[in-house]
């Protein structure tokens, strides 16, 4: 068990490539503005876009990547591209370079968003996966704590340009995690051995995760085989056995996006500016601790999605994100706002929301979703992720110059919608393969926990 979870850690170095990705422009944007000669609006636009862009076109060619390569040579793969995409940067330092560059680090995020979840789950004893499942953000929350610690530098004498220092700086995980996987990590998932008859490799990775418990994991493996499909197309996607699946997919991969996260997270510098009255140590510190929540969240995630489940955690968290924002609402739309007791409330409200994103929506989204999809509906979530995270990225900053508390009675709507979604379309996923969850989908008329339990004992009996 030991070694499975160095094999995870090292996997979720791609969710710390991508969380410093996402966070580093928070603090270098000014510099690097200077330095490329982007001066006008749609420039610094594209700047943002062009990350959404290239991660949506990344979460469906993912899909694609998995089909002509295995699990371990796809992570692989995704760490080169990488590598290339931190060095166009560099080539000249023209904008034009730059805003290629964020476009194919975009694409990587994408394909780390699928790939990643998709080699936990597919790696993980099924009493393990919902743990082992929240590494992914608990790293991407990490990666944007550091880009936040990382800015106390930024006036440090350096021997290169700070801002070329946080550009180069995610290719480390990189070439660790590449690395890793050509030497020490050489190991395919079980599913995808089974999947392709691969039996030495299947009883070898099968001996690594279940020691004790291999043989009897290997037979269960060798008999999937014969059930098991080496690919997904759309058509079969949009079967009635999958179309509910992929509905709650979409739209709860959405929804998560426009329930707000990357709205206060691009913004927050400039809400906590308002607040504060651009005391900007405050900001810093603010800005710590929006990091420190994502972190702390994401340990919570570990040790409470075994003990309620899944569906309860996505349910009540998302509920609470929404009333939390419906107060921010209030507080921003009226007098309130402008005091400093009501900029003391809208920090609490803020931080309120990322407490409760941080261990619902957050970490168990794509966990759920490689419970209930193939990789081709995982990746297609993906894909409405990036791309809703994209227009909240355009619409935001459009919509808070009429009104700012018109963002966040929008983000609460939506918030309220997918919880809508979570308390009539999500089953609980526990402890079930994929076998089973098929069964739980066919008979949603049954209540989940009871059903569940049901199941398992007819199964081992």
């Amino acid at each position: 068990m030991n070694k499975l979870l160095l094999i995870i850690l090292n996997c979720c170095l791609g969710s710390l490539f991508m969380g410093f990705c996402l966070g580093q422009m928070n603090v270098i944007s000014t510099e690097v503005y200077n330095v490329y000669k982007i001066d006008d609006t749609f420039t610094k636009g594209l700047m943002q876009s062009l990350l959404t862009i290239g991660g949506g076109v990344g979460s469906i060619s993912a899909s694609i990547l998995m089909g002509l390569f295995s699990r371990r040579k796809c992570l692989q793969i995704t760490d080169v591209f990488g590598m290339m995409a931190i060095m166009i940067a560099f080539m000249d330092e023209s904008k034009y370079l730059l805003l290629a560059s964020r476009f194919f680090v975009g694409l990587v995020l994408g394909l780390n968003g699928v790939l990643v979840p998709v080699y936990i789950n597919e790696m993980s004893p099924k009493e393990k996966a919902g743990i082992l499942g929240t590494m992914n953000q608990l790293f991407i929350t990490l990666g944007i704590l550091t880009t936040f610690l990382m800015s106390s530098f930024s006036d440090a004498s350096l021997p290169i340009p700070f801002y070329k220092l946080m550009l180069y700086l995610p290719m480390i995980p990189c070439i660790i995690r590449a690395s890793a996987l050509s030497t020490v990590f050489k190991y395919e998932t079980p599913v995808y051995c089974a999947k392709h008859h691969l039996n030495q490799q299947l009883h070898k990775v099968v001996e690594m995760i279940y020691e004790e418990k291999a043989e009897k994991m290997y037979e269960q493996f060798q008999q999937s085989q014969k059930s098991t499909e080496r690919s997904m197309t759309i058509n079969q996607l949009l079967s009635s056995k999958y179309r509910s699946r992929l509905f709650i997919g979409i739209s709860l991969a959405s929804l998560q996006q426009l329930g707000g996260i990357n709205g206060i997270m691009f913004y927050s510098s400039s809400i906590f500016d308002q607040v504060t009255g651009q005391a900007a140590k405050k900001v810093f510190y603010l800005n710590l601790i929006v990091g420190f929540i994502g972190v702390f969240t994401a340990l919570l995630a570990t040790v409470i999605i075994e003990q309620f489940g899944r569906k309860p955690i996505l349910k009540y968290g998302t509920l609470w994100c929404c009333v939390s924002l419906l107060m921010l609402t209030f507080v921003m739309s009226n007098s309130i706002g402008n005091t400093s007791y009501g900029s003391y409330l809208i920090v609490i409200c803020i931080f309120s929301y990322l407490f409760g994103f941080g261990f619902s929506l957050g970490p168990l989204l794509f966990i759920y979703l490689t419970e209930i999809l193939p990789d081709l509906g995982v990746s297609a979530s993906g894909l409405m992720n990036w791309m809703s995270g994209g227009l909240v990225a355009q619409m935001f900053p459009i919509i808070a110059s009429y009104d700012i508390s018109y963002c966040f009675g929008l983000f609460s709507i939506f918030n309220f919608v997918a919880y809508l979604i979570i308390q009539e379309k999500v089953i609980e996923t526990k402890g079930l393969d994929k076998e089973a969850v098929d069964k739980c989908f066919e008979n949603q008329k049954f209540d989940q926990i009871p059903y569940q339990e049901v199941y398992q004992e007819d199964r081992f009996r």
